[in-house]
């Protein structure tokens, strides 16, 4: 009769472990594997032992048999390109995990320093009417009427559920719109010149297109500048997800894709954010900034932001490094140059993802409302022809009165009493209210405060 068919031998097992295979033979095995997988089998089942043999786990020889992936053999030679393998893999892991902790432990620290950092508004908290707290209605002058008039002028105009009112501008008009609605008489001229104007965030990576800093309180003997979060001081990217600005990098478009500007715009008026102010504490320049050493011409600030506007805290937690400082504005016109471009850096914990990170605050409209070039035609050619998004308005029922006293009261009525559509702090309850009515019905004729 035939002989029946040989089946291959089971595999020969090591002098010193049961169910050890010759690592040489691990060379032989046909499954669709990489490399890597290999290696990551050979550090997690068991690994190689002093005589050279790969532990095989009990419940896999079987396996061995019936897929004959195993020849028998007599020589027992050690597997010295595997276990090397083994250790190179491990190691890298190793390396890794460790460099992950460590670069996590690196950030707790910074922002617990960071937190620590005592706020640059203290120096105010003592001597501010309001106490400790500075929000949209410690502002001397509150112009509702003068918002809700150029809130015409805009397009596509909406509201979000909780009453805020935003709307588009076309890039040619959008700075001259932010610049005199922002314009307010007895705030406007406090503010130094140098700060006066309209500027374009120019390099930053999210859709944040320009700010204003003239509609803020200025305290000249602390250098120290308080902008409440307030409409027309702030304009966003009014293009679709699709649409880019000229020139703009890989980073920021990825950036530009996964979010927009009329989200970013409506967060600011979100619970967490509408009372949140920022302040500017100039000084100085240090050795280490773009400005001037030694210069104190408010060419150097640090920032802060304080939620809910208090004033004897800051919420910085991983921007430690976050200032305002002048750099030299090259081909402007030299009546225009001081206060046209300034570093607006932006290093996020203490420069671990690089020192020097920021953008530049170039300023396009100066402090008479005039356009600066080249910055302006700059501006113009990065928008690509989109418009912005502009916050236009409050909600009715969060239209502040002015809490200055009765004698900045009276002051402030007779220095706006030719200027058009200003609300001052002497307004009465019902002239607020008209004014909420007015809003509602979009007749700036009908507002009285």
């Amino acid at each position: 009769p035939a002989a029946p068919p040989r089946q291959p031998p089971p595999p020969k097992l090591g002098p010193d472990r049961n169910g050890g295979v010759p690592a040489a033979d691990m060379s032989n095995m046909k499954a669709d594997t990489s490399a890597a997988e290999n290696c990551w089998g050979c550090c997690k089942g068991g690994g190689i032992d002093n005589s050279g043999y790969v532990d095989v786990p009990t419940s896999v020889q079987g396996d061995f048999e019936k897929l004959s992936l195993l020849e028998e053999h007599d020589d027992k030679r050690p597997a010295q390109g595997s276990s090397v393998c083994c250790k190179v893999c491990c190691g890298i892991c190793a390396l890794l995990a460790l460099g992950v902790i460590g670069v996590g432990l690196f950030a707790l620290k910074c922002v617990r320093d960071t937190k620590a950092q005592p706020p640059i508004t203290l120096p105010l908290v003592n001597d501010m009417e309001g106490g400790q707290f500075f929000k949209l209605n410690n502002m001397s002058t509150i112009p509702v009427k003068h918002w809700m008039e150029y809130e015409e002028k805009l397009m596509d105009t909406w509201e979000t559920e909780d009453g805020f009112s935003f709307g588009y501008a076309d890039v040619d008009v959008a700075p001259q719109l932010l610049y005199n609605a922002s314009k307010v008489p007895g705030i406007f001229e406090k503010v130094p010149e140098k700060l006066r104007g309209v500027f374009w965030m120019r390099g930053n990576p999210i859709p944040e297109i320009l700010a204003v800093l003239h509609y803020g309180k200025w305290f000249e003997k602390e250098k120290i500048l308080l902008l409440p979060n307030t409409p027309w001081t702030w304009a966003w990217w009014g293009g679709r997800k699709d649409q880019y600005p000229d020139g703009l990098d890989t980073t920021s478009k990825l950036v530009y894709s996964f979010t927009s500007g009329k989200s970013i715009a409506e967060s600011y008026t979100e619970a967490s954010s509408l009372n949140t102010m920022v302040s500017f504490d100039f000084s100085a320049c240090p050795a280490d900034a773009e400005c001037e050493e030694g210069s104190e011409d408010l060419t150097y600030a640090t920032l802060m932001s304080h939620p809910d506007g208090d004033l004897s805290k800051h919420g910085m937690s991983y921007y430690d490094g976050y200032t305002m400082e002048e750099m030299d504005a090259q081909g402007v016109d030299k009546n225009q140059q001081e206060g046209a471009l300034y570093f607006r850096r932006a290093e996020m914990f203490c420069g671990l993802f690089g020192t020097g990170s920021g953008y530049r605050l170039t300023k396009i409209i100066d402090a008479k409302g005039k356009p600066i070039e080249p910055f302006h035609s700059e501006y113009l050619k990065f928008m690509a022809g989109r418009p912005l998004i502009i916050w236009s308005d409050l909600p009715e029922a969060l239209v502040p009165k002015p809490t200055a006293s009765p004698a900045a009261a009276k002051a402030t009525a007779n220095a706006t009493a030719n200027a058009t559509a200003i609300a001052t702090p002497n307004a009465t309850p019902n002239a607020m209210l008209n004014a909420s009515a007015a809003k509602a019905n979009r007749d700036p004729n009908k507002a009285e405060g």
